[in-house]
């Protein structure tokens, strides 16, 4: 069989739909771009549940949309009277206001107690009570890097007790 007769090389070329590519094959030039193409027209993963608040569509294993996702970052700017997790109670707002400390002080240093070193556990702490702040303080006072300790646990303990002065 001479080259010019083989199958494969008689095959028309085509355009790749995805990338623009110039293929043999006569739909995609790769499988990436295959699936690239049918992912969008038959996604596998369907939303099938819904916002607990808003009741748009989310999937599956979500109970929130994005908006109303209980964990997602607070708006510092804002009162610590505006956080609230859907109740009144105050261990929900310290919580989330805890949360956002946590993110805060990891962001800007390092993992490790300030006091010892220790750097396999830390908790961010407060220098000043949450409860000491009235709830029209901005969170990003009650959370500023002024005011937030990385200690370890046994450091942290010592903190909260009296035993340590930093």
């Amino acid at each position: 069989m001479s080259i010019s007769s083989h199958p494969l090389l008689r095959m028309a070329i085509a355009v790749c739909p995805v990338c623009g590519k110039k293929t043999r094959n006569p739909k995609f030039c790769s499988r990436s771009c295959a699936a690239k193409q049918n992912n969008v027209l038959v996604p596998k993963r369907k939303l099938a549940g819904k916002c607990a608040v808003c009741r748009l569509p989310v999937p599956r294993r979500h109970s929130y949309c994005s908006q109303h996702r209980p964990n997602k970052p607070l708006d510092r700017s804002q009162p610590i009277s505006t956080v609230a997790d859907g109740s009144d109670h105050s261990a929900c707002r310290h919580a989330r206001l805890r949360q956002d400390a946590r993110r805060a002080y990891l962001s800007a240093f390092p993992y490790r107690c300030m006091r010892c070193g220790y750097d396999r556990h830390i908790e961010v702490c407060h220098r000043r009570a949450l409860t000491s702040f009235p709830l029209d303080t901005p969170i990003s006072v009650v959370n500023s890097l002024d005011n937030l300790l990385g200690l370890c646990p046994n450091c942290h303990w010592e903190f909260d007790h009296g035993l340590l002065q930093l």
